[in-house]
């Protein structure tokens, strides 16, 4: 009779551990784990107008949503909260069709009006325009719950960039919300895919299905999970060891380390912007305010082994146009190869320097006229070990002529702060990116976006604006012309190389890696329906909406 109850005891047992078993493997399925971004902690705030907010990966990738999305995989744009716009007026007039039949995820109904509000928050508190909306546009006015006008000051067909990507939030909850620049946001009410909250704590937190998400039967993964890494390393282990899913991350030697791992399932690829990846020089800075020295440190710089130390060959140096990839085409067939000044000559550096009465003492350091020593700082996010390799061949060069320098690395949110305020000498940094170079270069050289160091700028961090380029931007923002906005680009281009406003480093690459063990269709070289980069963008909705599981007898 023991023996009975023994033996029964040990079947009830097994049965209870194989169901946890079970059930862990089920919500494992369920759960879709990312690193979009790096942080040490996690800190609870959803606020798509404020820089912490948007340094959540979740608030305008699978939270908050635009009007239409940008996919850089295809460079053209998907309708999404809108369904269509038309310009009128001899385009002084932005007319978008606004989808219906969209709820928030508290169920209250999505129209117009909430589109018109949160342009005109912007107008109210100049703060949460970071990207000068305002500067441009005159009214907007929802019409009727479908259709919203934007009319603008004067000509300006780039503003659909701006005004398609704004993340948009619900009227009746941020109408009563007194100081909306210092709202953390923290239960947020959106029309995202994934809007609630299930779990937040400083190194973790989770996501929900929006349970009133407008396009039906999606998403299919029910939660996603986010995990405080606080750099590249840490993430790379998990990314090995099956705990992560999708991410962006920097691996040296990938198909090594991670895809021999297991070959079935750890796939990557790295697509290309078209742009580089930037060295900024606060040109506020005295030393910097001189566009031969801007030219001197440039030519210290040996890219070659930049891109071999620093990027594992992985990409390539950057052209002097800051231009690559894709974005090739716009090259000016007439560059003056004498300005050709990402070519590695330490002669021409040190030549420039001493020219600008930056000579060496008897210790072979360089001396300020003032007579103290010439010291530099290189602002990397910590973590980013590609770009803190990088920095640190830099500095060596930057050594090699005399300067003493440093690289320190700052948490995203440390680092991102002192960007936007321009609080820095130095630092690498991406770069804005568009579907054709105008937004690349008005974000390094139009004087519209340079602000005083302290006042946030979100796109001019070096504060470097010319009043040229300021006109062949009007001109550019004017026609629709294709032969004309070419030849006008060519133009901006060669005022770009003429005063190396930022100083172009290597083309720049879209880290991506994932895991199909669990979840299927991620983009890839072979079926580039987005980038597989998880970055803070809102094209990484495109990508979670077509994951699929991977059937549970495949596994």
């Amino acid at each position: 009779m023991k023996k009975h109850i023994s033996s029964f005891l040990l079947l009830l047992f097994y049965f209870q551990i194989h169901g946890c078993i079970k059930q862990k493997q089920d919500s494992d399925q369920n759960t879709l784990s990312i690193i979009g971004e790096f942080h040490a902690t996690w800190v609870r705030n959803f606020n798509p107008f404020s820089p912490q907010g948007v340094s959540r990966w979740a608030t305008v990738s699978c939270i908050y949503e635009p009007l239409f999305i940008f996919n850089h995989a295809t460079g053209k744009y998907t309708p999404w909260l809108a369904t269509d716009y038309i310009w009128k007026n001899n385009n002084r007039v932005l007319e978008v069709s606004i989808r219906q039949n969209v709820k928030w995820s508290d169920a209250s109904s999505f129209n117009a009006n909430d589109v018109a509000f949160t342009f005109n928050l912007k107008k109210l508190y100049p703060g949460l325009d970071t990207r000068n909306s305002w500067d441009y546009l005159k009214k907007v006015v929802a019409l009727n719950d479908s259709t919203v006008i934007f009319e603008f000051r004067r000509i300006y067909v780039p503003g659909f960039d701006d005004i398609a990507g704004q993340p948009i939030v619900p009227k009746h909850i941020w109408k009563d919300i007194p100081d909306p620049s210092k709202f953390p946001n923290e239960s947020p009410v959106a029309t995202g895919p994934y809007t609630e909250i299930m779990r937040f704590e400083s190194q973790i937190f989770e996501l929900g299905k929006n349970n009133y998400y407008w396009q039906n039967g999606k998403p299919e993964i029910e939660k996603l999970k986010f995990v405080a890494y606080p750099g590249n390393e840490q993430a790379t282990l998990a990314l090995i060891n099956g705990e992560v899913d999708w991410a962006g991350i920097y691996i040296p030697s990938i198909d090594r380390v991670y895809v021999e791992k297991d070959i079935k399932h750890h796939k990557y690829w790295f697509s290309k912007t078209g742009y580089s990846t930037m060295l900024y020089l606060n040109t506020k800075n005295q030393l910097f305010e001189n566009v031969n020295i801007r030219k001197a440190i440039s030519y210290a710089i040996d890219r070659e082994q930049v891109v071999k130390v620093g990027m594992n060959n992985y990409t390539s140096p950057a052209n002097v146009s800051g231009l690559s990839g894709k974005m090739e085409d716009w090259h000016h067939k007439d560059f003056d190869l004498s300005e050709n000044w990402v070519r590695y000559d330490p002669v021409l550096s040190n030549n420039l320097f001493d020219e600008a009465g930056y000579l060496k003492d008897e210790s072979g350091y360089r001396i300020k006229p003032d007579g103290s020593k010439l010291t530099l700082d290189i602002i990397i996010i910590s973590g980013f070990s590609d770009w803190i390799r990088s920095a640190k061949v830099i500095s060596q060069k930057l050594n090699d002529i005399g300067i003493q320098s440093q690289v320190k690395t700052f948490d995203y949110g440390a680092w991102i702060s002192r960007m936007q305020k321009g609080e820095f000498e130095m630092a690498i940094g991406w770069s804005q990116k568009g579907a054709n170079p105008y937004v690349f270069y008005r974000a390094l050289m139009s004087s519209k976006y340079v602000k005083p160091i302290g006042e946030i700028s979100d796109l001019n961090w070096h504060r470097f604006g010319l009043t040229e380029a300021d006109s062949l931007f009007y001109e550019f923002e004017n026609t629709s012309n294709k032969k004309e906005t070419r030849e006008i680009m060519y133009k901006i281009q060669n005022l770009f190389i003429e005063h190396a406003p930022c100083i172009p480093l290597f083309a720049e690459a879209l880290w991506g890696e994932c895991n199909t063990k669990k979840f299927v269709n991620f983009p890839s070289e072979k079926n580039p329906y987005a980038v597989l980069a998880p970055y803070s963008d809102s094209g990484n909705m495109i990508v979670l909406l077509n994951i699929k599981k991977r059937m549970l007898e495949e596994i």
